[in-house]
């Protein structure tokens, strides 16, 4: 769980200057996510030893790195959608005695998973002005992280409840309860923050909607971490990857962001976290 907290003290500055930089250059940050993105599915293949069958590995990653970049276009994503089915299907005629059938719903949901999750997030920044979209975006990265790190501390002084031991037996109700509280807690110190240092133009936070967004967030996270964790455990290894020497790889950072980061989307969709001037 140390490696949670690492993610949000080095993640969150560096996820507040990508947006900033995206301000300006919006392909930026498109570039930057769609990357992300790739690398955890490049990851999660890897995992189940899948990045060796480059009729698989190929056009899930191409999948994955075209749908951020394009998906603004309508016509774009059902036409990638089929052609990334049909090669993943194409692969498995042409190489039968290699590729089965579960080797290609590994792939997909893996693909899927990563691609729409972190997509999400690229959605939120780019259908708002600029400093609401780093808000969201920066809140949908930093709700999880920070939710983590207080399931950490509030597991390890209170912890005496099991949460899921055969999957993380290290979790605990406790610390499980200790994330939600802290990580919508937080998510409103966040929306403070923006309001009253960031807010120029007239804008206002809903509190009451981004306290929820902070509790569902929260609660999703843990989903996301123990489903990726449960993903491990099936094929018997402990880390995605090793992008950061001791501290796993990208998909073990972004596991929770992945599960989060929608329900922001579908949040601003019917409960606008901020108002005002919205551009």
């Amino acid at each position: 769980m140390k490696t949670r907290i690492l993610s949000a003290v080095v993640g969150i500055p560096v996820a507040v200057g990508v947006m900033i930089l995206g301000s300006f250059y919006g392909i930026a940050v498109d570039i930057g996510f769609a990357l992300i993105a790739s690398m955890c599915v490049y990851e999660g293949l890897s995992a189940n030893k899948l990045d060796k069958k480059l009729t698989i590995a190929v056009p899930s990653i191409v999948f994955c790195f075209a749908f951020c970049l394009f998906y603004s276009y309508d016509y774009v994503v059902p036409i990638l959608t089929f052609v990334y089915v049909t090669a993943l299907f194409l692969s498995m005629i042409f190489n039968h005695e290699h590729v089965v059938f579960s080797d290609l719903s590994y792939a997909f949901i893996i693909t899927l998973m990563c691609t729409l999750g972190l997509w999400t997030i690229l959605y939120v920044f780019d259908r708002s002005t600029n400093i609401v979209g780093i808000f969201y975006a920066v809140t949908a990265l930093a709700t999880p992280w920070l939710a983590d790190a207080g399931a950490y501390f509030g597991g390890s002084a209170l912890g005496k409840h099991k949460l899921c031991p055969k999957i993380s037996p290290k979790k605990t109700v406790e610390g499980a309860v200790s994330g939600v509280i802290a990580g919508a807690l937080l998510s409103l110190l966040i929306g403070v923050i923006f309001e009253n240092f960031f807010f120029h133009g007239g804008e206002v936070v809903n509190y009451f909607a981004l306290g929820l967004f902070g509790l569902l967030g929260s609660i999703f996270s843990i989903v996301g971490d123990l489903s990726f964790s449960l993903i491990k455990r099936s094929i018997g290894i402990k880390d995605y990857g090793s992008l950061i020497p001791g501290h796993g790889g990208m998909l073990d950072r972004f596991d929770s962001v992945i599960f989060t980061s929608p329900v922001m989307m579908i949040m601003i969709m019917f409960l606008p976290i901020v108002s005002g001037r919205l551009g």
